[in-house]
């Protein structure tokens, strides 16, 4: 008859094998945890970039985004007169554009897997903050005083009804009569003059063209951070376990199969 091993003997044989199943499963479940973080922030990372294009797709018709677009190229005053004489009228607004994703881009959580993507997009944001708050100031200027507005806009287009104004009708939808044929006020005139030259700014300065020498107007700044992004989309892979880690999966597995071996010793022995 076999004899059992005393109680010590026993103790400790199976306090080997629990510490070298221990150590094996430590190991696979901390690289378990690793390979479900690294696919969390691959879709993570994929999710900010289907965002920002959005963004961008929703953007380019204020940056000239499409193909062959030179925007709004550097031109003489006289030519913008005669090229935009709706840049006189109160009633043309320039509305703006949520980017949610493109504000907030550096407060995520995937900000740091983004590299060198992060600098244009936070350039962009800027131009686009410095377009929107210009626009807020141009229509407070418009709206400051309702009765110079109305005045303007009556002479700007006779046939304007109530209902047009209500709706907010843009001057594309409204027969406008050209500035220069129409007699204004000295008020009136010094009004339309600085609308003129405010959206004048807005167009030219910080929007802008192919030939405008600032890299923040939006133009620039918009195409830099699309290309980064395409860039960046093109060669993004979902990070990769370090090569070392194969050293110790072979080590945790030796553990694992040396507590099991130490078993099937320990019941045949």
């Amino acid at each position: 008859m076999k004899q059992l091993p005393d109680i010590l003997a026993s103790a400790t044989f199976w306090a080997s094998v629990g510490t070298l199943w221990a150590a094996s499963g430590a190991w696979f479940t901390y690289v378990a945890s690793a390979v479900r973080d690294r696919q969390q922030t691959h879709d993570g990372v994929l999710n900010l970039i289907e965002g920002l294009e959005a963004e961008l797709e929703l953007a380019s018709d204020w940056a000239g985004g499409s193909e062959g677009n030179q925007g709004y190229l550097k031109k003489t005053r006289i030519e913008l007169i005669k090229e935009h004489p709706d840049w006189f009228n109160p009633s043309r607004m320039v509305f703006t554009f949520a980017t949610p994703t493109l504000s907030n881009l550096t407060n995520s959580p995937y900000a740091k897997s983004t590299g060198t993507m992060i600098k244009p997009f936070v350039l962009l944001n800027h131009s686009i903050r410095r377009l929107f708050d210009y626009m807020e100031r141009y229509r407070k200027f418009v709206m400051g005083d309702v009765a110079l507005y109305q005045s303007v806009l009556e002479k700007f287009a006779p046939k304007t009804t109530p209902i047009d104004l209500a709706l907010s009708k843009t001057p594309e939808t409204i027969v406008v009569t050209l500035p220069y044929k129409i007699p204004w006020t000295h008020q009136e005139r010094a009004y339309i003059n600085n609308i003129f030259m405010m959206n004048e700014a807005i167009h030219q300065n910080l929007i802008g063209g192919e030939d405008l020498a600032d890299p923040i107007c939006l133009y620039k700044a918009f195409r830099i951070a699309r290309k980064e992004l395409n860039k960046f989309k093109a060669s993004y892979r979902r990070e990769r376990l370090p090569r070392w880690y194969w050293a110790l999966h072979v080590i945790a597995g030796w553990l694992a199969l040396n507590g099991a071996w130490q078993i099937l010793r320990w019941f045949g022995g």
